[in-house]
């Protein structure tokens, strides 16, 4: 996936969680940040961002802040990507999550109950196949973790994944690690605690528990290769004056 129009700039501040300040070509200008997590250790002050340029007249701002530079790699933080990243290799036919079986449909944005499951697909033996995407931005010493944020959402979703399971269905969480230079991932338990619980009860009945981290440049980010999952990996955030 390639961005349209990446200009390259500085970080300022964050007044709130939707935009953000930032220095481009000697000028201040406010941009939207695509992800609303909290993102203390990577949006810094004086650290070089990537900057989408969208004019539209109904658009506040003029610019998407897509991607922060973290030592020597980029950190995709854009919330919308992972899904599409998702779509796109599956549509490529570069998908290939463990034990995958082949699909004869596949779609976005399934109901399920009361849910709506990111993706959903028939297998050839007819049986359902779902898929739930969880972006990751957040990562200490080449630990990722999720979530980035308190998140209620992503336990309902594990035991929804759950439940499709149980009926016979194939089911995967699917964790994009949006950089490229993490070793392991995990759960930030004393972040989500029952998150944790979940995903310990989805691994225990079957659910596919995956992470697939990205390469990333300022203006292209893809799909690249399996990182090993651990549910009770250390991980604790790095400390930001």
């Amino acid at each position: 996936m390639k961005y349209e129009a990446i200009r390259l700039a500085t970080f300022i501040d964050r007044p709130n969680r939707f935009v953000a300040h930032c220095e481009l070509a000697g000028e201040t200008v406010t941009v939207h940040v695509k992800n609303t997590g909290r993102g203390k250790e990577l949006l810094i002050a004086g650290t070089q961002v990537a900057l989408n340029y969208q004019p539209k007249p109904n658009r506040k701002t003029e610019y998407d802040l897509v991607s922060v530079k973290k030592g020597d790699h980029w950190v995709n933080i854009d919330s919308q990507l992972p899904n599409r990243l998702v779509k796109e290799a599956q549509a490529d036919g570069q998908l290939t999550l463990p034990g995958m079986p082949t699909l004869t449909a596949f779609r976005p944005e399934k109901v399920y109950h009361e849910s709506r499951i990111d993706f959903w697909g028939k297998t050839v033996t007819d049986h359902n196949l779902w898929i739930e995407v969880k972006g990751v931005t957040l990562e200490n010493q080449g630990v990722a973790a999720f979530p980035d944020a308190p998140t209620e959402r992503a336990v309902k979703h594990v035991h929804e994944l759950i439940r499709t399971v149980h009926e016979g269905d194939v089911a995967y969480l699917l964790f994009v690690v949006q950089l490229d230079f993490a070793h392991v991932m995990t759960i930030y338990r004393q972040r989500a605690p029952k998150l944790a619980a979940a995903i310990e009860e989805a691994q225990r009945v079957g659910v596919k528990v995956v992470a697939i981290d990205c390469e990333v440049t300022a203006e292209t980010v893809r799909l690249r290769r399996a990182v090993p999952f651990e549910l009770d990996a250390p991980f604790h955030e790095a400390e930001v004056d």
